[in-house]
């Protein structure tokens, strides 16, 4: 549901009276989003408040009357605009969706005045805002792109059209952790300090003025609507602009205790940073300073009070008293209560409520250094904010309440006291002092040459260890732990000198590559951010030096990677699409270096494999395209190093891994030509483990294709090689991760392949290692998600193997196991298809198992539910994923699991027809639709049909494949009595064998189809 909805809905439901019947509109409207009718009642709440202002005389008519007044609707021309829609209302004017057609066609947003508020005060406020905006050029202020009058001569202005979401919501649905909310809140004050810098104050600042869009993925907050700007520095009109006497301006939750002053002090650009506040504490805790319910039902001049007098409190005290909404408020931020209030309280604490300050003089003193503030503690560095004094508490007591003066002072004795002993101490210490210092230089000197060698040694030996990305011994693991500590002191420490700056930026870094060696990817992205922030700001101040813009897009790309491994893809997206503007930009500016062309290829790689794993595979294709042919170029180039070449081969490999499932001849050229660019980089460096790793991995994928492709054997053999390679990785390398992670994934891809040649034991034993080396992992890394999914893949597998020996208490047990593995992952990650398919295969396992044993309700209700989750994610994921198109495959494995036991079947006839018909509609291949209609037409007791819709399938498909086909030719012949014919097809299909006691279940060949068919034949045959 888009903002542009909500609008729809909220400005039809604000003129419905009484309120019962508002509600029953809602409910009719909104249907089971109970979150999109929370939101439209919050804003019909907000309105009735604010209509309370705006029905002063002073206000002239209300918003509604004037609404309903306005001549221009659909369709209306104003100049070169033709109005489309209502999408925005305030108390001077109608803001419209509008078409541009000369000199340039574009969507803009045209605001014109309303007819009645055509006074000097008006227009003048009109005209100020018009021209306010005329004024301010930045990226987070929405442009004003043309100006005029209507034909009755009311001003307006063209804006460009913001389609974005107020910013909490944003930061809600997005889940976006405290950190992120923070960044986007530091580029809103930066917006609102340059309309300071153009002496305009916004004076109306609230969630709905700011709107979050994407650009190339990333969030870009607007501020909109200076509908109520007041000029501080220069007239901006001939006409007079001024606040009248009782007229409050703003939105109350949101404004300064000198907007809700009737004494007509002036309001300067702290008045916005006290707005800011507010809406920093709305970001940390979900709420504002005062309780929204209470402004509600309160009358004015309560309201009044409340805003002038009333100390809120910290957000971290408001969290503690949110009870059950806390969990939710939470999870909003991608954290839990606990680690919300400890990210909170404290410098948030204290910057949140310097801002909210009474006294405007002990504010920010701007926007800007409120932002800066923030930064400050994005950046670990020390608060301007801090917690307020003693004094400064005693004097708020004593303004609350007279009668505690004496005891406020009392306590300043106290404090002066204390403040005399330390003084005293602090001139003793003083003396010895001098004897101290040259002991300190000494130390210091002492300190630089350690730092030196260390850093020598570890750029000389250490780098090389990381760059076999993951080669790590023992020895070089401890080695590396105690390097850490020394450059994590180093990464802390930051001069003036740029090199030097350069230096701590580096040690950062190499912090969170040590961090990621060690699997420790949540530490690993603290420390890559510290450098990005060290890098993003030399960057800034010397945008000639081309190092500091490449680390900067460097870690950019790495953060990208550690959040990717997380299952943050979201985040990881944005984050790799900078990097890899960083990188294009990078290639512009210096295009004869031909590391900025590797970083590039390198950052199409890492926005590829996210691509892929949230399921857009056409443009993960096109991306992974674009990056092998720039390592093709640098190849090209020549002389080619090796880096290049394996570059190259990584990415023939992610394009295979990218392909459509369909385009298997494609996929195995791509692997077989990073086999032939890899067999020549171990030849000529046997001891490179990075090329044995991409090696092994290429060959896990070459694997997959072989075996769809029917080449059993091969795919076991390069699995096998895959799996060799990896194990002899991992007992060298026993403490890094990755190896076991890739030797998971291989003995899970091999026992599957044994389990459907009949090698069961194999199978099981193959499963087994899989399922010990993933629950190590997954207990070991907690936080690395891809862990938890290899061992509900081999939960899945078992279940299988458990299946088909008959084994169904255990068979169940397991698929429940790994279902709800899947569910955490997915409510976890809900943007990771593959975690939300598998959920869903589980619970039709699940359900297939309850018709084997004969609770067809159960099963049935499984199905639906399974049908249901497959419908969401198709809806999310229209693209598909995995197997393409989902939707219609899932339709046609249920109908499929209904056909696994003939009395379910049988009983459910219509509806599997139904469902085949549904999937038919949705794009089913038709020869699997006429594979479903032949099994159902038989059960159905429709025989003739069944011959006609499985001869139907044959010719299409051809008739080399399905034992099923045969099978349900040979009954329903002999059900006809035309026993020759039927005699004929049963041969064709024994010739493939009977069927394992339970063959899968989303298409294999049901049992009892193969025993009826045997038992219908056995008067002729044995007779």
């Amino acid at each position: 549901m888009t903002q542009l909805d909500e609008e729809a809905i909220f400005h039809v439901a604000r003129k419905i009276e009484p309120p019962e019947a508002r509600a029953a509109y809602l409910w009719q409207v909104c249907g089971e989003d109970g979150g999109l009718r929370g939101r439209v009642e919050a804003l019909l709440r907000v309105q009735e408040l604010e209509a309370s202002f705006l029905e002063s005389p002073a206000l002239g008519p209300t918003a509604s009357a004037a609404e309903e007044a306005m001549p221009e609707g659909r369709g209306t021309v104003i100049g070169p605009y033709k109005l489309l829609e209502v999408i925005g209302e305030g108390g001077m004017g109608v803001v419209y969706m509008a078409d541009q057609a000369e000199p340039v066609r574009r969507r803009v947003a045209l605001k014109v005045i309303k007819p009645g508020m055509d006074s000097r005060q008006v227009i003048a406020r009109f005209e100020a805002e018009r021209q306010a905006l005329a004024l301010m050029d930045h990226p987070n202020i929405a442009k004003v792109l043309d100006a005029g009058a209507t034909d009755s001569g009311r001003p307006y202005f063209v804006m460009e059209l913001v389609r974005g979401i107020p910013i909490t919501d944003y930061c809600d649905r997005t889940r976006l952790p405290v950190r992120g909310r923070l960044e986007l809140f530091e580029q809103v004050c930066r917006a609102v300090q340059h309309a300071h810098q153009k002496g305009i104050i916004h004076r109306d600042l609230k969630p709905s003025n700011i709107l979050v869009t994407l650009h190339d993925g990333v969030p870009v907050p607007k501020v909109i609507d200076f509908g109520i700007a007041k000029a501080t520095g220069q007239s901006l009109t001939d006409k007079t602009l001024f606040t009248g006497f009782l007229q409050l301006v703003g939105t109350p939750l949101y404004m300064s205790p000198e907007q809700a002053e009737v004494s007509g002090l002036d309001v300067d650009t702290r008045s916005d940073v006290y707005s800011l506040g507010v809406l920093l504490y709305e970001l940390l805790t979900g709420t504002t300073p005062f309780d929204r319910e209470a402004f509600r039902t309160a009358a004015l001049d309560e309201i009044r009070r409340i805003i002038r007098e009333q100390e809120p409190p910290t957000p971290s005290s408001r969290l503690s008293t949110l009870g059950a909404t806390l969990a939710t408020i939470s999870a909003d931020r991608g954290s839990d209560p606990r680690r919300l209030g400890g990210l909170v309280r404290g410098e948030l604490d204290w910057i949140a409520l310097k801002a909210l300050e009474k006294d405007r003089r002990r504010r920010y003193e701007s926007a800007g250094s409120l932002a800066a503030d923030v930064r400050r503690h994005l950046d670990g560095e020390a608060v301007e904010a801090h917690p307020p004094s003693a004094w400064y508490r005693i004097g708020k007591l004593a303004r609350r309440n007279r009668a505690a003066l004496t005891t406020a002072a009392a306590v300043v004795l106290a404090l002066l006291a204390g403040t005399a002993v330390s003084t005293w101490q602090a001139i003793r210490a003083g003396r010895a002092e001098q004897k101290v210092a040259a002991a300190l230089g000494r130390a210091e000197q002492r300190s630089q040459l350690a730092r030196r060698a260390v850093d020598d040694m570890y750029t000389q030996v250490a780098e090389e260890w990381l760059a076999d990305d993951g080669a790590l011994t023992p020895l070089q693991r401890e080695f590396l732990e105690k390097a850490l500590a020394f450059y994590e002191e180093f990464a802390a420490e930051e001069g003036r000198d740029p090199a030097v700056r350069h230096e701590a930026a580096e040690a950062a870094g190499r912090v969170g590559e040590i961090r990621r060696q060690l699997g420790l990817f949540q530490e690993a992205e603290a420390s890559y951010r510290l450098a990005l922030r060290r890098f993003a700001r030399l960057a800034e101040e010397y945008p000639d030096r081309p190092e500091f813009r490449q680390g900067q897009a460097r870690t950019q790309d790495r953060i990208g990677a550690t959040l990717g491994a997380l299952d943050r893809h979201r985040e990881a997206e944005v984050a790799t699409r900078l990097a890899l503007a960083q990188w294009r930009t990078l290639v512009a500016d210096f295009p004869d270096d031909p590391e900025n062309h590797r970083g590039l290829a390198k950052a199409h790689s890492s926005l590829s494999s996210v691509l892929e794993t949230t399921g857009r595979r056409a443009e993960a294709e096109q991306v992974c395209r674009e990056g092998r042919d720039l390592w093709q170029a640098l190849v090209d180039r020549g002389p080619a190093g090796p880096d290049d070449r394996h570059g190259l081969a990584i990415a023939e490999m992610n394009l295979g891994l990218v392909l459509p499932p369909e385009q298997l001849p494609q996929r195995e050229q791509c692997y077989r030509r990073a086999l032939e660019l890899l067999e020549a980089l171990t030849t000529g460096a046997p001891d490179r483990h990075d090329y044995h790793r991409t090696m092994a991995g290429v060959q896990h994928n070459l694997g997959n294709v072989l075996e769809r492709t029917g080449r059993e054997d091969e795919a076991e053999q390069a699995w096998r090689s895959s799996l060799e390679a990896t194990e002899r990785l991992m007992t060298e390398f026993p403490d890094q991760p990755g190896y076991r992670e890739r030797a998971a994934s291989t003995h899970y891809t091999l026992a599957e392949l044994l389990g459907k040649a009949g090698r069961a034991e194999e199978s099981e034993q193959q499963c087994r290692r899989a399922l010990d080396l993933a629950e190590g992992l997954a207990a070991e890394f907690p936080d690395v998600p891809g862990y938890r999914s290899y061992v509900a893949l081999s939960e899945l597998h078992l279940a299988s193997l458990y299946r088909r020996a008959g084994r169904l208490d255990e068979a169940e047990s397991a698929y429940l196991r790994a279902a709800e593995t899947w569910d955490g992952l997915a409510t976890a990650f809900p943007d990771v298809a593959f975690y939300r398919e598998r959920a869903v295969i589980s619970l039709f396992h699940v359900g297939s198992l309850h018709a084997r044993a004969g609770r067809f309700d159960d099963a049935k209700a499984a199905f639906l539910e399974v049908l249901a989750a497959s419908q969401r994610l198709a809806d999310d994921f229209p693209d598909g994923f995995r197997e393409s198109p989902f939707l219609p495959l899932a339709y046609h494995q249920v109908v499929m699991g209904i056909g696994q036991d003939q009395a379910f079947l049988a009983r459910e006839a219509s509806w599997a027809a139904e469902l085949a018909r549904k999937a038919r509609e949705l794009g089913l291949d038709e020869e699997l639709y006429w594979k479903c209609m032949g099994l159902i037409e038989y059960c159905d007791g429709r025989w003739d049909a069944a011959i006609r819709a499985t001869e139907r399938c044959i010719e299409l498909r051809g008739d080399n494949g399905w034992q099923f086909l045969h099978l349900i030719l040979a009954a329903a012949h002999a059900r006809l009595g035309e026993m020759e014919e039927a005699r004929s097809w049963y041969a064709r299909a024994a010739q493939r064998g009977m069927p394992a006691a339970d063959e899968d279940p989303k298409g294999g060949t049901p049992r009892w189809l193969f025993e009826e068919a045997a038992t219908l034949l056995v008067p002729s045959t044995g007779g």
